[in-house]
């Protein structure tokens, strides 16, 4: 055993090999590998995963890392086999529901450039020679898709890096690690001691217990899933002549009834969702007398096979009758959003996470963290998948467990974009939440908190300000009350909740240096100054989009979202570690739970503040961008005259204890002004109309503050930013591609978000974000355009379920374009 190497990787499944080629290919070679079981085939859900590879996700980032798997198995080879056979995957409709899902599915790889096609019954009957084409109504094709040989890639990536002096060793067991100075410096091994600059986890089903070792949460849920290979079939026989041909038909999956299929040759593979989610203690898997070579296969439970049995005959005739040649309950990881964990930890620096990955993505995992790891920077937008995005409860064993199995139970299920999680709920509650939901308040879950989305009591509104209805797919988790909340607000006032963002204090003697160095604009401001800020990555992508207000000379508010709240904070921590930075100089606090944040924007909003408080809210006392200390009546309050929802208007910050009394007294003096609690729905209405970019739909990573429409909120005559560099080369260079406002041109068209944009009949980008403009009237959507098709008057199309509906590049924002209303 190594008594000492640069980096340690734990785990030599598909996720660990596929981090150490990556890092080796990039020049990272003192490395080493190590596992609990033997190599490659270590006894994990790569030993015995069925190997599909479906690219087509609702996840850019999944379908991106699928679609370069595909393309780095297609290249790996051992003894003349390839990692992959791709032999196309088919997705099989058994419902009307369905079919129209595939068409939404089809937009999807439209949006992220996967090839396609839609297959009538015969046609999936003509790729599938045993499927019964009576009992479909149609498929979707995807002709590169296919089946991974997972034992075999793992191998042949860990081949190439030994080949560049990597090294691996089987049959270690991790006993704990080391720290010094707050960060990992060695593992502790059954073998002995390694010392370390950093270590990855990609340990899998292990994984919560490397990190338990570490201090680390991992929030994943091992669980069984089922897995069956039939005898011989006689059709299967022929198609396979004899045992020659391991795999010919496509990939498929029967997701009306949580299923999915693939040859063995002569036998037909089943894999089975269907059944309760049956979770599992990984650690137990190898305590004493539990210890095999393939601790993750459990016996397999017959009860939980018998409906899926009866659904494979339906669609497979020739396989009634035929016995299990094999038959198991396999253990895959399950996190509680879905995603992958990505990233290094930000309270254990040196400690980094590859967890979570699926065969389908590891191709693509390995390498975005090797270039993180390797250049600072894994070349893409993953904010999904960061191991730092979740909140504190979001890693306890309770939630955890309860979401995983969640996610089981809904893998295969048509998900609308909208879609609420229902377990666990009422976790997080702002001071106002008694009196929303005397309202009727229709609540929304973000990081947690329960955020009202419309209210119920606001339906007498619909007499006044008349929406149209809607039906269907677009009618789900909306209701017409968000236009007429909406409607209300630009006609008089609107009282939002805004306690759920995430509030942070950024204080000490480095503190304006820090931020003026993380910041595109200029924060240097007098105390009392509010100014919007995107920070950056180095390549100039979009990392987060902030409102900061310096309420002392040496202490800014950070004000950003609820979900990428604990991400950006990971963000600050990173940057001031990096900078040198310890407390006595630098604080960095999550403030959130402290403060109750109230929206009170509309034309009436200054009459009804002015009504409850004695200082001074004239435009001239207070101007656009100002924030000050204020009370309302006995209320200690901070008002930031800045407006999200285009209109005049006050984001309000008072200690949580006195949230709900400065409710009351807002709503009390709000009476004689027409004013309306609104919810989330109308706030995302007003804001598009507006043209407020969403980031992690219109901005991230992924894009420039220039192509965003953003530049006015950079400072290139600031000496120094992070990011700076990357912004003058695109400045010189001219930008390709500029988001821009598109209006549906069909009265009452709708779309939600990601479907293609198409010029020409070819897709050309996807729809980043929208919502109807109650105002304007019309349907708005935004997308990033080619720099020559970025002009007002351009005609495009949007896909929505399989039709084309005509679009038109417009004004941004289209809504009180000069910003007379908020400046009055």
């Amino acid at each position: 055993m190594q008594e000492a190497v640069r980096l340690v990787i734990i785990g030599s499944g598909i996720a660990g090999c596929s981090a150490a080629y990556h890092l080796a290919e990039l020049g990272w070679t003192d490395i080493l590998v190590i596992d609990q079981g033997p190599l490659y085939r270590t006894g994990g859900s790569t030993s015995h995963a069925p190997g599909g590879v479906f690219q087509t996700s609702p996840s850019r980032m999944l379908s991106d890392f699928a679609r370069y798997t595909v393309e780095l198995y297609a290249g790996l080879r051992i003894d003349g086999l390839a990692g992959i056979t791709q032999v196309g995957g088919i997705e099989l409709a058994e419902t009307a529901a369905r079919l129209e899902e595939l068409k939404r599915r089809r937009g999807l790889q439209q949006s992220w450039g996967i090839d396609g096609v839609i297959l009538s019954p015969a046609e999936c009957r003509d790729r599938i020679p045993i499927l019964d084409q009576r009992k479909v109504l149609g498929g979707l094709f995807v002709p590169t898709d296919g089946v991974a040989r997972p034992v075999l890639a793992a191998e042949a990536m860990a081949r190439r890096a030994i080949e560049k002096g990597v090294r691996f060793q089987g049959d270690v067991e991790i006993l704990g690690f080391e720290k010094t100075g707050g960060r990992v410096s060695a593992v502790l091994t059954g073998e002995g001691r390694i010392a370390v600059e950093t270590v990855l986890c990609c340990a899998g089903i292990w994984g919560p217990k490397i990190g338990r070792l570490a201090g680390v949460p991992i929030s994943l849920q091992p669980l069984q899933h089922q897995y069956v290979k039939t005898e011989p079939v006689a059709e299967l026989v022929e198609l396979a002549h004899g045992a020659e041909v391991e795999v010919s038909i496509p990939l498929l999956r029967a997701q009306d009834h949580s299923l999915y299929f693939r040859q063995h040759g002569d036998s037909w593979g089943i894999g089975n969702y269907r059944h309760a989610p049956l979770p599992v203690d990984a650690e137990a898997l190898l305590a004493p007398g539990r210890a095999s070579r393939m601790p993750s296969l459990m016996a397999f439970t017959p009860e939980h096979f018998e409906e899926c049995h009866r659904a494979s005959i339906n669609l497979f005739p020739c396989i009634e009758g035929k016995g299990l040649a094999d038959s198991f309950n396999g253990i895959f990881s399950f996190p509680p959003d879905g995603m992958p964990l990505i990233g290094e930890y930000q309270d254990l620096p040196g400690f980094w996470v590859a967890e979570g990955v699926w065969i389908t993505h590891a191709g693509g995992v390995g390498r975005a963290v090797a270039h993180w790891m390797a250049e600072g920077d894994p070349g893409a937008d993953l904010r999904e998948a960061d191991i730092n995005r979740f909140h504190p409860h979001q890693t306890t064993r309770d939630f955890v467990l309860r979401r995983g199995a969640q996610q089981y139970r809904e893998i295969y299920d048509i998900i609308h974009p909208a879609y609420q999680i229902t377990d666990p709920r009422d976790l997080r509650v702002t001071p106002v939440n008694p009196r929303q939901r005397s309202l009727d308040a229709h609540f929304h879950e973000s990081a947690g908190w329960e955020r009202p989305q419309w209210y119920g009591a606001n339906a007498a509104l619909l007499d006044r300000f008349p929406v149209t209805a809607r039906t269907g797919w677009a009618a789900v988790e909306w209701s017409p009350i968000i236009g007429a909340e909406h409607l209300a607000t630009r006609a008089a006032a609107g009282l939002f909740d805004l306690s759920a963002f995430t509030k942070i204090e950024v204080a000490g003697p480095a503190a304006l240096g820090f931020l003026q160095h993380l910041c595109a604009n200029d924060v240097d401001k007098p105390v009392g100054k509010v100014v919007y800020s995107a920070m950056l990555t180095e390549r100039g992508g979009i990392k987060c989009d902030l409102t900061l207000t310096r309420v002392a000379p040496d202490r800014f508010l950070v004000l950003t979202g609820a979900s990428t709240g604990m991400s950006d904070i990971a963000w600050l921590r990173l940057r001031a570690r990096l900078a040198g930075h310890d407390d006595a100089v630098l604080r960095i606090s999550d403030v959130t739970r402290q403060y109750c944040g109230l929206g009170l924007w509309g034309p009436q909003a200054r009459a009804i503040l002015q009504q409850v408080t004695e200082d001074d809210v004239s435009h001239a006392a207070m101007p656009y961008y100002t924030a000050k200390p204020i009370t309302l009546g006995a209320i200690p309050a901070l008002a930031l005259r800045i407006s999200y929802a285009g209109e005049l208007g006050w984001e309000i910050y008072v200690p949580a204890e006195f949230g709900a009394a400065a409710w009351d007294r807002l709503r009390e003096a709000g009476a004689s002004h027409d004013l309306t609690v609104c919810g989330g729905g109308a706030l995302d209405s007003l804001r598009i109309e507006k043209g407020y970019r969403l980031w992690g739909a219109d901005i991230h990573t992924d894009y420039t503050p220039l192509e965003a429409g953003l530049a006015w909120a950079v400072r290139f005559a600031k000496p120094d930013f992070l990011g700076r560099a990357a912004l003058l080369r695109q400045r010189e260079a001219g930008i390709r591609r500029r988001l821009c406002c598109l209006t549906l041109d069909e009265p009452g068209a709708v779309v939600l978000g990601k479907e293609p944009v198409l010029i020409g009949g070819l897709p050309v980008s996807y729809v980043t974000s929208t919502n109807f403009g109650y105002s304007v009237g019309r349907q708005i959507a935004y997308a990033y355009l080619p720099i020559d098709a970025a002009e007002a008057g351009q005609t495009v199309e949007i896909e929505y379920f399989g039709v084309r509906h005509p679009a038109t590049v417009g004004a941004d924002p289209l809504f009180d374009p000069a910003g007379q209303r908020i400046k009055i």
